[in-house]
């Protein structure tokens, strides 16, 4: 009955820590939230179906048997609550680029089989001017769970958890298992 106001509020979280991925602290608020507003999804799931014999409950089991991402965001929501704050590991990509003048000088030296110097001479050429900045400055950053494995990062593994959410919901919805 409630689980599409989860799913709601849970996108709602995700789209903070796109928002806010720069500050850290902000970022975790926003974690923490996610992953109770989307746990709850499955939390709602599960206390509908229980008032549906064996069937609702074999239905709910099922998806967590079947979903590594169910029961790994099940797990961390359940340590952000019980153990300890998430901290996910943050990594940060800085670019940088600088812009550089550059002038060519060419310096001559004619000299005989002796070696003596005959002629000698310098060209400089003088520098090009340059448009726009000298330098500028990019970050962007990163953020991964130490324990998952796979190569996604927690923004795209969060958002592969809310397809995973919807999924279900859906699954739920059209046997009748949820009101949603």
């Amino acid at each position: 009955m409630n689980e599409k106001e989860k799913l709601e509020e849970a996108r709602y979280f995700y789209a903070e820590m796109v928002k806010h991925q720069e500050d850290r602290k902000v970022f975790k608020h926003n974690l923490s939230a996610f992953l109770s507003a989307a746990r709850s999804v499955m939390q709602y799931a599960l206390k509908e179906v229980e008032t549906k014999k064996n069937v609702g409950k074999k239905w709910y089991n099922d998806w967590m048997k079947s979903s590594y991402v169910l029961k790994f965001f099940r797990d961390k929501r359940n340590f952000n609550i019980h153990t300890a704050p998430i901290d996910p590991r943050k990594h940060v990509k800085i670019h940088t680029i600088v812009v550089v003048s550059v002038s060519e000088s060419v310096h001559i030296k004619v000299t005989d089989k002796n070696g003596k110097v005959k002629e000698e001479r310098e060209i400089k050429e003088k520098p090009k001017p340059h448009e726009g900045p000298k330098s500028s400055v990019k970050s962007e950053s990163r953020y991964e769970f130490d324990d998952w494995k796979e190569p996604e990062d927690l923004i795209t593994l969060c958002k592969v958890y809310i397809q995973e959410l919807e999924n279900v919901v859906q699954d739920g919805i059209s046997k009748k298992f949820i009101t949603g």
